[in-house]
């Protein structure tokens, strides 16, 4: 009698870690598939959301990476300025370079940039899934950029030069991440449609 029980428990234990065993594989396929799904969708909604957001991504690098340039430039004219310490001789130079036609159109895509960060564009575009990572770290790489380069006036010449040369390199990495996301649209506000909640025609069709 006492083996039959030990046998009884043996057979209950081993149905108990069966059963657990399964349960367990059962509940890791299901987190999996949504998950998988999730991560599908997510990188879906990005598709469907980046045509409409590239202009001004690729747009704004653009600007930033000729701000950075520029900056350099004209920080290590300053520099050379023997006749004006260095932040005020920097300022002078940025002066002109602000109210330049390729300053003011800097200005005109940071504005306009500063507009996107705070919309719900780009929280489909950064926060889109497993699937999509490497290119909403490089949309991120690129506010960070712009974050470096956004207060010139107010750095010392070696804080400067280091925050451009790191602003180019994440400049560099979105580049080379989002090429391959290069659209026929031109409208670097387009993706305000997008918050609108409307669509293209072209995109229905």
């Amino acid at each position: 009698m006492t083996i039959t029980k030990k046998h009884f428990t043996i057979i209950v234990l081993l149905a108990c870690v069966i059963v657990l065993s399964t349960w367990a594989i059962i509940e890791y396929k299901t987190k999996r598939e949504i998950n998988d799904l999730t991560n599908k969708n997510l990188a879906l909604r990005f598709d469907e959301t980046i045509g409409d957001a590239f202009p001004l991504l690729e747009n704004y690098a653009l600007a930033m990476k000729d701000r950075s340039d520029s900056i350099e430039i004209l920080a290590r004219k300053a520099k050379k300025d023997t006749c004006h310490e260095y932040r005020y001789a920097f300022t002078l130079l940025w002066e002109v370079y602000a109210h330049s036609e390729k300053g003011k159109r800097c200005y005109e895509l940071i504005e306009e940039y500063e507009y996107f960060k705070i919309s719900p564009v780009i929280e489909m575009l950064i926060n889109s899934g497993d699937n999509k990572k490497k290119e909403s770290d490089a949309i991120k790489k690129l506010t960070w950029a712009g974050m470096l380069l956004k207060k010139p006036l107010i750095e010392e010449f070696d804080t400067l030069m280091n925050a451009s040369k790191e602003a180019r390199q994440y400049i560099s990495d979105y580049m080379e991440v989002m090429e391959p996301y290069r659209s026929e649209e031109t409208n670097i506000r387009a993706w305000r449609e997008l918050m609108l909640g409307k669509r293209r025609t072209s995109r229905s069709n």
